[in-house]
């Protein structure tokens, strides 16, 4: 009796293990394309274009807070390519510098 269900339990679990092996696998290409993602830590990536994105640190403890960073991606590559930066916190304490005068 304990023999048949020994035979019993390892060919259940050898089914179990053919059907796992058989599963097809998925070849999804599909495109995640957040339009703002938080994160915990203070910055936030924010897309800009189809193939652009900022990476922004609001973050105090970081040493770069205010600042904007501008990434390319290179659809070739697959890699994204720094483009520029910008720190908003002296964009707004001084217009004048970058052109806009208050009124």
């Amino acid at each position: 009796m304990k023999d048949k269900f020994t035979k019993f339990m390892l060919a259940g679990i050898l089914l179990c293990l053919i059907v796992i092996a058989d599963k097809p696998t998925s070849n999804q290409n599909g495109t995640f394309n957040p339009a703002t993602v938080n994160v915990n830590t203070g910055q936030q990536v924010i897309q800009l274009a189809p193939n652009r994105i900022a990476v922004v640190d609001n973050s105090s403890n970081s040493g770069m807070e205010g600042t904007i960073l501008v990434f390319d991606y290179d659809s070739n590559t697959k890699k994204f390519n720094y483009s520029g930066t910008m720190n908003y916190y002296d964009y707004f304490r001084n217009p004048s510098k970058y052109g806009v005068f208050k009124n």
